[in-house]
């Protein structure tokens, strides 16, 4: 399957569609919102069909010729996950390795001058979600993105993070987000709180 020949091609997967050539994402008919390099991220994931995406390879293709720090492309991959919402486990991590995506992706032809009509497309199961122990989150965190990524970045980096702070301001509802944004990384669930 060529993704990158000259007639346009409609990208589907789950509910989701992607057309590449308006570099746009859609869920279920409705366009999600996604920077340029969070769209280049998903479609050099995409193009590699299932295969592991290794980390170089991907900051090159999203920045090219261009010095980056992983950091960046965590945070790529965070808001890619966070634009998927429900579907987050499409994008994999494979620890030491790289990135997968792991969704069943399906091609339609688009004529040049034909408009994309959308229709309903069955979801396709996402693979099942390692076990944890996180509780689930009773609403959303709001207003908290960058001290979220503040964080992720530090985890990159560093084996252990210490929230610190007067009581009651968030430490443990911030911890737990984080957490739960990095459990595709642990493939066994090994994440613990």
């Amino acid at each position: 399957m060529d993704l990158t020949s000259e007639t346009p091609a409609i990208i589907e997967f789950g509910h989701f569609r992607v057309v590449p050539h308006r570099r746009e994402l859609l869920a279920d008919g409705q366009p999600i919102h996604l920077g340029g390099r969070t769209f280049d991220m998903l479609m050099a994931l995409i193009e590699e069909q299932g295969a592991v995406v290794a980390k170089d390879t991907l900051m090159e293709r999203v920045w090219p010729n261009r010095i980056v720090e992983e950091n960046s492309l965590h945070f790529q991959i965070s808001a890619l996950r966070d634009a998927l919402g429900a579907e987050r486990s499409l994008i994999r991590t494979i620890s030491g390795r790289g990135y997968q995506f792991t969704g069943e992706i399906r091609t339609v032809a688009a004529s040049p001058h034909a408009q994309v009509i959308t229709d309903t497309v069955a979801p396709v199961a996402a693979p099942p979600r390692p076990p944890t122990n996180l509780p689930e989150p009773v609403s959303e965190l709001i207003g908290r993105d960058v001290e979220v990524e503040e964080v992720l970045g530090l985890t990159a980096t560093h084996r252990l993070v210490t929230l610190t702070g007067a009581g009651g301001i968030g430490k443990t509802r911030l911890g737990l987000e984080v957490a739960r944004r990095l459990l595709p990384e642990f493939a066994d669930g090994g994440l613990d709180y």
